[in-house]
């Protein structure tokens, strides 16, 4: 049998540099049998490889100089087995609450493929603590977005839950001949009629940039937090925003979170810096197109990347800071917008301007998030049913590397196993910022501190 290749979209490519890499914590009572938690875990690896081969091969460029994932017969994903004699216990690692600030993920999660060697699309490792398993995934954002991933780590779980309990493997989600039609997300056809400026226009998150002019800014010291809000708190939050809506009909539970976040760090960095109060601020974040596709070109089961940034803003800062919900409705209103604004198509403007760039020229976005802006992404489609394990059960923690140097925030995926839905969201920001925004009473009304 020959090796499969598959090809990557010009969306993808953009995340050939970088991995997304996180740690699901799971408890391991003493009775239990570690083979066979081990067992069952191999087992789901080997059921979501089955359904999603691709997961399994190496990045490489094949013979047309093109890049690709090339998956030879029989691959497999390599699962390392690690016991870490010398890490702390599971019960001082959960006392900590899996403090982002405290705790290094780095020793729980699988190291790169070294230079020169074959880069994997994925690579997983199970740590064995003192009273508990965790497994760490690192995987190329050229194969994969956060929904893609959801995909994966869901079929891992079920075929280890489908082994634990001798049952037959559940059936793919997938119907990959459909859900891997990369054509919507490659660069179209060039067209005369539209010029660099008019792509521009349809992408207000970007700039170009001559690289020469480049200059790096070390980045600042940051802290991190993980905070809760409850679904019944957004619901009345949505009832009080609602008569100050501007050119948006509605809002969602994810704008409302947003907009609390983006609107106390800009009051906690006014608190910083008086007098920037008519500096403006923007918020960025990745729109998942699957659902915005209104000629239907692509699949709501896409597996890759289907995301493109976008921006909300700039708004002034004094704007965003006034007390109660008026700076809410404006900032969620900004955010709605922007979500609106995009679609399917605008991953063919960002993919064509790319294309027509010389070598000269670099594609920024239009965000300083050091200075006045937020990065803000969510993975809130993950809950702890999903992640349960044969054998031990449902995580009590995610946590995910988090390579953005500055101001940012993501919702994790909803671990409380609460019957009303909660939202924790990891927030971080300069030093000075984030310590202001900790008291800041807006924002605590809303956000219980988790740790």
């Amino acid at each position: 049998m020959e090796r499969t290749t598959y090809g990557l979209s010009d969306l993808d490519k953009g995340g050939l540099t970088k991995s997304v890499q996180f740690v699901l914590f799971y408890a391991l009572p003493a009775t239990t049998d570690l083979q066979k938690v081990i067992s069952s875990l191999l087992a789901g690896v080997e059921n979501a490889t089955h359904h999603l081969p691709l997961m399994a091969g190496n990045l490489q460029f094949v013979e047309s100089g093109k890049l690709a994932i090339l998956s030879p017969p029989g691959s497999s994903i390599d699962v390392k087995i690690c016991r870490l004699e010398d890490s702390q216990s599971f019960s001082a690692l959960a006392k900590d609450l899996f403090s982002p600030n405290d705790l290094d993920l780095s020793p729980f999660l699988p190291s790169e493929a070294s230079p020169g060697k074959p880069s994997p699309v994925c690579l997983i490792q199970l740590s064995l603590i003192e009273g508990g398993i965790l497994m760490g995934l690192r995987v190329s954002h050229a194969a994969a977005d956060w929904t893609s991933l959801d995909t994966f780590l869901t079929l891992i779980c079920q075929g280890s839950q489908a082994f634990h309990h001798q049952k037959a493997m559940p059936p793919s989600p997938l119907d990959l001949a459909r859900d891997l039609n990369r054509a919507p997300y490659n660069t179209p056809a060039p067209d005369p009629a539209f010029s660099q400026q008019d792509r521009l226009a349809h992408l207000p998150l970007f700039h170009i940039m001559e690289k020469s002019q480049f200059q790096f800014k070390p980045p600042p010291v940051t802290r991190a937090g993980i905070y809760r809000i409850s679904e019944p708190t957004i619901q009345q939050l949505k009832t009080q925003c609602s008569p100050h809506l501007d050119q948006v009909d509605y809002i969602t539970s994810y704008d409302c979170i947003a907009a609390l976040i983006w609107t106390a760090l800009t009051r906690a960095r006014l608190r910083v810096r008086p007098g920037q109060e008519n500096a403006v601020s923007r918020f960025v974040h990745p729109i998942d197109v699957r659902s915005r596709d209104p000629e239907h070109r692509t699949s709501p089961r896409y597996f890759g990347n289907a995301v493109i940034g976008s921006l909300a803003g700039p708004v002034p800062a004094h704007v965003l800071a006034t007390p109660g919900v008026r700076g809410l409705a404006a900032a969620a209103t900004q955010i709605r917008q922007s979500i609106h604004a995009v679609d399917v198509s605008t991953i063919g403007h960002f993919t064509a301007l790319q294309a027509s760039l010389s070598d000269t020229q670099m594609l920024l976005p239009n965000a300083d998030f050091a200075d006045m802006d937020l990065f803000m992404n969510t993975w809130a489609t993950g809950n702890a049913a999903k992640y349960e394990l044969g054998s031990v059960g449902r995580p009590v923690a995610f946590r995910v590397k988090v390579d953005m140097p500055a101001a940012c925030a993501m919702i994790l995926p909803d671990l409380s196993g609460d019957e009303a839905r909660v939202f924790d969201i990891l927030v971080q920001a300069p030093m000075p910022e984030y310590q202001v925004l900790t008291r800041d009473p807006q924002f605590l009304r809303y956000f219980e501190p988790v740790v």
